[in-house]
């Protein structure tokens, strides 16, 4: 499902509505939809529905995925340096080729997650986040925290 950058915009606007508990929120289901090459630098997109979403070449400079789902969503060659992906859901993604440089994966899940050729210098983890078999998330130049 093809979105227009405007219709997103709209999206956005009412999911941090929801976000904030502001009358007519509506949290964010994006589910299966076509936001490739898409610039989402900055969004807040927290608890967000990602499950299935093209997202691939997009722009998540920064952006908020905390908690957000985004189980089998295909990210490959998206740039998410800098974003916090707390807790998210990214079972079974496709992450090849993907900059997660200094994102927050304290507690995200990437088991089955396809991380071939992407890079995590910097990244932050913890006891809770799930890798993908043989994956070793210190070779990858990340940063284990007890946090």
């Amino acid at each position: 499902m093809k979105i227009t950058f405007e219709d997103l915009q709209k999206i956005i606007g009412l999911h941090n509505k929801f976000l904030s508990g502001e009358t007519g929120g509506e949290k964010a289901n994006l589910e299966c939809a076509d936001l490739y090459g898409v610039n989402l630098t900055d969004a807040n997109l927290q608890d967000a529905n990602l499950d299935g979403t093209n997202l691939k070449r997009a722009l998540l400079w920064g952006a908020n995925l905390e908690r957000a789902t985004l189980a089998g969503a295909n990210l490959k060659r998206a740039i998410l340096e800098g974003a916090n992906l707390k807790g998210a859901n990214l079972e079974g993604a496709c992450l090849k080729g993907v900059n997660l440089d200094h994102t927050d994966l304290r507690g995200a899940c990437l088991l089955n997650a396809d991380l071939e050729n992407a890079t995590l210098e910097g990244a932050t983890f913890n006891k809770e986040t799930v890798w993908p078999t043989n994956f070793d998330p210190r070779a990858a130049t990340t940063i284990y925290t007890n946090d």
